[in-house]
């Protein structure tokens, strides 16, 4: 759960208003008796289908106007695209599974509602949290009224108890206090602190598969990336005799910083300059501040080093080979090899047998591990289309078909 709460808080504005929209649901939650840690999740991870581009919109296109005139309640309608997406994305988590109701109905006006069920309140609180923050995230130097009016403006669109809920929470110097602070980017990480639940191991892969596919599906050139690199690895791990499900989800996580780097870049046609340059390098670094909290798991070193080189040329730390594990440069080499596999804006994607010549001739330069490649090599002889990959687990299979099937 930290994982995706750390991935979401890094996303220009839909990181703040995700933060802000939880705050809120929160408090007035609090005021309606509710589970208030209940309603702060739900608020965080209400717009998590937005991530998936649908309609015409990317990551990028999300910022003040997006919120204004595309993120809004319809009158005519029970959900809209992004929340059936985001409700199915969730209800493919186990442990998440409870706020996929809510998550679908967060734009549902009170005539698609069921003031006796309570998810059905959570949506509503939500709805209006949102709301409250877009106002907030549009202007500066808001105070009560500034919120006030705007809302009452559209107060059918919600519950009678929770407008009124909503209404003594922003008349709380506090409430404001604690929207600007967001917004500014101060205190995040202790606001999330408290509500946040510690992910069993054995969710480590579902959680995995849930933001490397919104971090890869950002570009048709990233697509099943960090799938690829993960079975890759995998399949090394096990002619290497090491634990496969490490590698695995190193594999999944590796490129977790991307949900930062802008489409633009992933898919520029021609060279990137040095200032692009710099921004896509920079994905490492934003994955180590993701998967911060994780630095004592066995799969967190070959996850965000997978960009370092045994002769020092890599990034972002200019290790060299002897800074390495074994499992680290296996990594390095199933994300090199994926890479040539894949197609990229300025060249089609290398076959098997050349991206292993090419994969093998860089670390004959000494650039990568001779013996992680030989295990590679290993690994090719079986049969198995590592350009066309298949799907990991059943939870990635659902949620791919999905999206697929209801954004054609």
């Amino acid at each position: 759960m930290r994982i995706l709460f750390n991935t979401i808080n890094l996303i220009p504005n839909f990181g703040v208003h995700s933060l802000q929209v939880a705050f809120l649901s929160s408090e007035i939650a609090r005021e309606l008796l509710l589970d208030y840690k209940k309603a702060f999740i739900a608020g965080y991870l209400h717009d998590i289908g937005v991530l998936v581009p649908h309609e015409g919109f990317v990551l990028d296109d999300i910022n003040s106007s997006y919120l204004v005139m595309h993120d809004v309640s319809s009158l005519d309608e029970l959900t809209r695209m992004h929340t059936i997406i985001g409700s199915f994305i969730i209800s493919q988590i186990e442990f998440l599974k409870e706020y996929s109701d809510i998550i679908l109905k967060h734009h549902a006006v009170p005539k698609f509602l069921d003031e006796r069920v309570e998810s059905d309140i959570y949506a509503n609180i939500i709805s209006i949290s949102e709301e409250i923050s877009k106002y907030h995230f549009i202007n500066e130097n808001v105070d009560f009224e500034d919120l006030f009016f705007p809302i009452l403006s559209i107060k059918n669109r919600f519950f009678e108890k929770v407008f009124d809920a909503a209404i003594n929470c922003i008349k709380k110097e506090f409430v404001i206090w604690m929207l600007d602070d967001i917004k500014n980017r101060v205190l995040k990480e202790e606001l999330i602190e408290e509500f946040m639940i510690e992910t069993a191991e054995r969710n480590f892969v579902d959680i995995g598969i849930l933001i490397s596919f919104i971090v890869d599906t950002k570009s048709k050139f990233t697509k099943d990336h960090s799938w690829r690199v993960a079975t890759v690895a995998r399949e090394m791990a096990k002619i290497a005799s090491l634990d496969d499900e490490n590698l695995f989800l190193a594999g999944l996580f590796h490129d977790i910083g991307k949900i930062t780097t802008p489409v633009s870049i992933l898919e520029k046609k021609g060279k990137l300059n040095d200032n692009e340059m710099k921004i896509m390098k920079k994905h490492v670094y934003y994955s180590m501040i993701i998967l911060r909290n994780y630095s004592d798991k066995n799969w967190f070193k070959p996850a965000v080093r997978h960009q370092e080189r045994i002769d020092g040329s890599g990034y972002p730390l200019k290790l060299k080979e002897d800074d390495f594990s074994f499992e680290d440069k296996i990594l390095q080499v199933a994300d090199y090899f994926s890479a040539l596999l894949e197609d990229r804006p300025y060249r089609e994607g290398f076959s098997k047998e050349k991206a292993f010549e090419i994969t093998y001739e860089t670390a004959k330069k000494g650039v990568l591990s001779k013996e992680a490649v030989d295990v590679l090599s290993e690994v090719i002889k079986k049969d198995i289309d590592f350009k066309n990959i298949s799907y990991v687990s059943d939870v990635q299979k659902n949620i791919d078909q999905f999206v697929r099937g209801i954004t054609i």
